[in-house]
């Protein structure tokens, strides 16, 4: 898929600039969209990006119906003034369910407030019902979009523009909005991932179907944002996976970074290995992880106790890694898979990821392919020293993904052997 194909979509309440015929601001209305401009360049309506869904579109409008007529005011992130922030849409065509998450300052004021001017005390929890209610109350209907795609060559030109690209993923007429969240934040710049929620409405996560596992997703979970593309991407991780798994009852993978725990899980509910250790530093996204291993009929134990198929630890994987893989003693054949943020792998990460030579093989996920994993790369595979021991990696395959269609970016699958017992130091 090509085009709508975001599940999560991140955008900014602040305000559209209408201009006159010389560019000149004349007016500046309440909305909810993406910064196009800038900080100082107001927000723009995400209906003219091809990869937006119709869906989140829809939810936008209501949402920007619903400032036309509040008393309160969107948040200013230079004066750190207002009260709404941010509007996250997570949806899922294949579950048919829709999250909604409002983050908004404090509704006694931002950090910025000076005066009483910023206290929405008084109006908010009846702001909040009114904004519910115009989300849940009854279907949306999804707006039609004339947004055009672009094809380019190999060095930038356009070579085709389609006027009508509805056709190329599609896209219900309505929605309904399964889930309502908002959370409160003061600080300057975004919550961590475990930042609490406060549930609104409906249900407290929404589902999304990958390969023949489904998958839990809470408000602050991380999830690939393309579902078709994840199914291609974890199809490549799968693939590496197998070649090194003759016996998968007797396998274990080593789920670095794991998220919600879909890799994983996606290997296991496809023969290729028997057992899975996973680890993340969000603890919304591994409480997902155990109930999707349950879901998905790998029951997962206690953190502490000897464990059947699964488990999955919620700690930063430098910490923990290391004295996972001693619980291994018995097991003859560890395969690793890292899924890290564009900021790549800890230090102590890929020290232990050196130093167990039990692990043959690495498989690593990047979305960061120009940068933190040609860093990665080289003190996988550089000679032993005392900071990175053991014998070394060697790269075997690389992949290129494209999950982020319409875009310049892309993820890499590369896959790291390890270097025989007898080979030649000129080979490291």
């Amino acid at each position: 898929t090509q085009t709508q194909y975001r599940n999560k979509c991140e955008m900014n309440f602040g305000y559209q600039h209408e201009v006159d015929t010389s560019g000149e601001t004349v007016k500046m209305i309440p909305a909810v969209g993406f910064m196009a401009s800038g900080w100082s360049g107001g927000v723009s309506r995400p209906h003219m990006l091809a990869n937006i869904p119709s869906e989140a579109c829809a939810i936008v409008d209501v949402v920007n119906e619903f400032l036309k007529d509040s008393p309160t005011a969107s948040y200013d992130s230079k004066a750190h003034r207002g009260l709404w922030r941010v509007l996250t849409i997570r949806t899922s065509r294949r579950t048919q369910e829709c999250m909604v998450i409002i983050m908004h300052a404090p509704p006694s004021g931002g950090l910025g407030a000076k005066d009483k001017t910023d206290d929405y005390s008084q109006v908010f929890e009846s702001e909040k019902a009114r904004l519910v209610s115009m989300l849940t109350d009854r279907e949306i209907v999804v707006p039609e979009r004339d947004y055009k795609v672009s094809k380019k060559g190999e060095n930038g030109e356009i070579l085709k523009t389609d006027d009508d690209t509805r056709g190329m993923s599609e896209s219900p007429t309505r929605i309904k909005v399964t889930s309502v969240f908002f959370q409160e934040f003061e600080g300057v710049s975004n919550p961590p991932p475990e930042h609490p929620v406060q549930h609104a409405y409906g249900k407290t996560s929404i589902q999304e179907k990958l390969g023949k596992c489904i998958f839990q997703i809470s408000p602050g979970a991380f999830f690939q944002v393309n579902t078709e593309g994840s199914e291609t991407l974890y199809d490549q991780v799968l693939a590496k996976v197998k070649e090194v798994s003759p016996n998968p009852k007797d396998t274990l993978l080593l789920d670095v970074c794991c998220g919600t725990g879909t890799i994983g899980q996606y290997c296991m509910k496809e023969g290729a290995v028997g057992r899975v250790v996973g680890v993340d530093i969000s603890e919304p996204a591994i409480a997902d992880a155990k109930i999707n291993a349950e879901i998905n009929g790998f029951a997962s134990s206690d953190d502490s106790q000897p464990f059947d198929r699964t488990r999955f630890i919620a700690a930063r994987a430098e910490d923990v890694l290391a004295k996972e893989l001693k619980k291994e003693s018995t097991t003859t054949n560890v395969i690793a898979v890292v899924d890290p943020a564009r900021d790549g792998l800890h230090s102590d990460v890929l020290k232990t990821l050196r130093m167990k030579e039990k692990i043959q093989r690495v498989v690593y996920v990047s979305c960061n392919p120009i940068g933190s994993l040609v860093r990665d790369s080289g003190l996988l595979c550089a000679p032993p020293t005392k900071r990175y021991p053991g014998r070394p990696y060697y790269p075997s395959t690389a992949q290129p993904v494209d999950m982020f269609p319409l875009t310049p970016h892309c993820e890499m699958v590369m896959t790291f052997d390890r270097l025989p017992e007898q080979s030649d130091k000129k080979e490291c």
